[in-house]
């Protein structure tokens, strides 16, 4: 699947669940209309003088939208954090990095092995410790703040296949934009349902306050009669809510088992897992009183009702499993493609760039927010391959702070010595000496192995405070300035890392689109193309031209090739932030127009490649790894 058009097929998606709970909330409106209008006729001392009073009408819609909204508005506020929110509200317990629980430490190398494979930063993973059946789930807004979930009996039940299968069947969900509907679908949820609880609210209070009178008086049965009203009624919410889940939910699990088995090419993993759910005593349901609300979220239902045989969020495992077997047939035709397209070796240098080679912009396009076998034994040897001490410090808040210290140490002495003085200054002597003593093991590190590793460290350095990462990005910046110029690794790593943790600190995790064709981002185009052209390739103006070939939908002014001095990394920053408020298809081709930039010499070269890899962070568009 494309990402780019996954991701702004999501946003059409949510279009139509907004018109589902418009027609909830109408259904709902029309509902307790009736109700209220026969409680008046039972209780009141009047006949009603008509089926249709407007007073009344907009009255009830006026309190029906009020609640609904408000229960929408709360439960969108309490996850605005993303992942880690849901987890939360879930009950589960964030996973220490540096644990020694090898059940944990399992999951911890395998979802680290995807996200080195798929270029993106390590999600924050839970542990639902209260829960002993099978099962999982994948929350938040963007790469950037998702968060992987998994039982307890996942991890005590599932081998290291079956764990990938369903932790790559996850991934699925976050590359094609499901968490985001999934998480506004809580909200919406929860808005349409809180009609239920008034009703049982209303009805309580009632009842008590009949049993504290005489029990002669009508109004308080009335009250009573009212409030199992707005209980029954509170039924079409869930219906409702049913139906929405069903709609989003049940054909999007058939393509992440689809997606799990094409990552993995392992279909026996993932039916592994499903077999031990259908035959494990422990249903896959859930203790937790959210289990409903958010049972769309998860990798098998979590929640079972009388609805499920119509409105059943996942389809039923035996299909699942059977039709794995047709992903695995898929699953070969991709791959026998896809080795046709792999990037082949060229011959020849242009300059002291690492192992060169040519890569189809075409190819790597495709790659984006998918992972393949070859990347995830790929990355299985980047892991492999660290020094012990590396290994340790990415994984807390000090050491992975050292560590990316450690990467941007200059080799000359003199300037090195100011470097170490500057960390001493900004962040203390405890900093100093771990810097100092995780050095040389930072030195021994291939360098293409330097920024896939970064991602690793993501998770630890997200335990900062605000005051500590403002610390931490004004070292980085004092470090970097120290010889007086910025290379395009040190900018590279610089982007890797602070549009990370700015999610972090934000008050808004979910990105705002604001252009939807290139007809306004003339400037930023050609500036960015410029500064590819300029930073990567002996012949700018061709390189200029490759990428305008490709570009399909122009911007309708501005386009021109800027000089090398106007294309700082400020203007940079500036034009990329731009370019990240766009939908899929704009970033697409962006994207494209610069990997045919960098391509068009016959040549793509590790800077190249780390160069392309900061702009595709910078506008949420995950770089797999090459």
């Amino acid at each position: 699947m494309d990402f780019f058009s996954a991701q702004d097929r999501t946003r059409s998606t949510t279009r139509k669940l907004i018109f589902i709970y418009i027609l909830a909330i109408i259904a709902l409106d029309i509902s307790i209309y009736f109700v209220t209008l026969f409680i008046f006729g039972v209780t009141g001392d009047a006949a009603i003088p008509s089926l249709w009073i407007p007073e009344l009408f907009i009255g009830v819609s006026f309190v029906t939208f009020l609640v609904i909204a408000i229960g929408t508005i709360t439960r969108v506020y309490q996850l605005k954090k993303g992942g880690s929110a849901v987890a939360e509200m879930l009950g589960g317990r964030k996973v220490s990095m540096s644990t020694t629980d090898f059940n944990e430490q399992r999951l911890i190398n395998v979802v680290e092995e995807m996200s080195i494979a798929a270029g993106i930063s390590v999600p924050d993973l839970y542990i639902l410790d209260q829960e002993p059946s099978i099962n999982a789930f994948a929350a938040g807004y963007s790469t950037r703040d998702a968060a992987i979930g998994v039982t307890r009996g996942t991890l005590e039940q599932l081998n290291r296949d079956e764990l990938q299968g369903v932790i790559a069947h996850e991934f699925s969900h976050i590359f094609n934009g499901d968490m985001r509907i999934n998480i506004r679908l809580i909200g919406i949820l929860n808005g349409i349902l809180l009609i239920h609880l008034m009703g049982l609210m209303i009805m309580r209070s009632g009842a008590y306050a009949r049993m504290g009178s005489s029990g002669k008086n009508k109004n308080q049965g009335g009250i009573i009669i009212f409030g199992l009203a707005l209980l029954a009624i509170g039924y079409i919410g869930m219906l409702f809510g049913r139906i929405i889940q069903s709609a989003v939910s049940r054909q999007r699990e058939y393509l992440a088992d689809a997606a799990a088995v094409q990552y993995t090419r392992n279909p026996d993993g993932l039916a592994g897992a499903l077999h031990k759910i259908a035959h494990s005593a422990e249903k896959p349901t859930l203790n937790d009183a959210h289990a409903m609300e958010m049972s769309h979220l998860f990798f098998s239902s979590s929640f079972k009702s009388g609805l499920d045989t119509l409105f059943a969020t996942h389809p039923p495992i035996n299909k699942r499993i059977e039709a794995l077997g047709s992903a695995l047939s898929r699953d070969d035709v991709v791959r026998r493609s896809t080795a046709r397209n792999q990037p082949t070796s060229q011959s020849g240098s242009t300059e002291s760039d690492g192992d060169l080679e040519f890569m189809d912009p075409q190819w790597i396009l495709a790659a984006m927010g998918t992972i393949d076998s070859q990347q995830i034994t790929k990355a299985g040897t980047i892991l492999n391959g660290l020094p012990q001490p590396v290994k340790q410090a990415i994984h807390e808040p000090l050491g992975a702070e050292s560590f990316i210290f450690a990467m941007l140490l200059s080799d000359e002495i003199e300037i090195e010595t100011n470097q170490i003085e500057q960390i001493k200054k900004l962040c203390g002597p405890e900093t100093e000496f771990a810097v100092l003593n995780i050095k040389q093991h930072v030195q021994s590190i291939k360098p293409e192995w330097k920024l896939p590793i970064v991602e690793i460290a993501i998770p630890a350095l997200k335990e900062m405070s605000e005051s500590q990462f403002e610390r931490f990005r004004k070292t980085i910046s004092a470090l970097i300035t120290a010889d007086g110029k910025v290379t395009l690794f040190e900018y590279a790593l610089e982007k890797v890392i602070t549009h990370q943790l700015e999610a972090v600190h934000s008050n808004k995790a979910e990105s705002e689109i604001v252009h939807t064709n290139m007809n306004r981002l003339g400037k930023e185009i050609s500036l960015l193309i410029s500064a590819i052209a300029h930073e990567t390739t002996r012949n700018p103006e061709e390189a200029w031209n490759a990428a305008m070939r490709t570009l399909d939908d122009k911007p309708k002014s501005g386009l021109s090739l800027a000089k090398q001095s106007e294309c700082t990394f400020d203007a940079v920053d500036q034009a990329l932030e731009e370019i990240g408020k766009s939908s899929g298809a704009v970033k697409k081709s962006f994207l494209n127009a610069a990997l045919h930039a960098i391509a068009q010499d016959g040549i793509t070269g590790r800077n190249e490649m780390e160069w392309i890899r900061a702009m595709a962070v910078a506008i949420d568009s995950p770089l797999p790894l090459m």
